[in-house]
């Protein structure tokens, strides 16, 4: 199962679309043409650490931003609302890469939440052991002749 910042967008949205109705989401900040509300999923970290057995523990970190019209009145209150939503949706989610059957759940790890003057920015990482697409050397056949030397 591949494990990359799309298809974990992607997976969020269809996790998070039925408790935030109408809102549309993004892979990543849409300047042009974009509608509101939505959120979006930003990069903040990537680091990729050894572990034993030839695989890796990477740990993603991602910003989830919501946003809402800014003129609202009670633009701070709905914001509160959809981050206490936020922390009772995800402390896990599910996840599909797109090829692979079915989903797998991920945890999600030092989640936190605050709120800009026009934006609510839910934090958090995802912390996952992989494996890398390597290539192999493939073996190879050499000829080879004994040299006996007497001495």
């Amino acid at each position: 199962m591949n494990l990359t910042v799309t298809t974990i967008a992607k997976s969020l949205a269809g996790y998070l679309a039925p408790h935030f109705p109408g809102v549309t989401f993004y892979e990543d900040p849409n300047q042009q043409g974009s509608q509101q509300p939505m959120m979006f999923l930003q990069t903040r970290t990537n680091r990729l650490l050894l572990e034993t057995g030839g695989f890796w523990r990477r740990i993603l970190g991602v910003d989830l931003v919501y946003l809402l019209e800014y003129n609202l009145p009670d633009l701070q209150r709905r914001y509160q609302a959809a981050g206490e939503t936020l922390d009772l949706l995800m402390e896990s989610f599910p996840y599909s890469d797109g090829t692979t059957e079915g989903t797998v759940l991920l945890r999600t790890h030092d989640r936190e939440w605050n709120i800009d003057l026009d934006e609510l920015h839910y934090r958090f990482e995802v912390r996952e052991r992989v494996a890398l697409p390597q290539e192999h050397v493939k073996m190879e056949t050499m000829d080879y002749e004994p040299e006996v030397t007497h001495g």
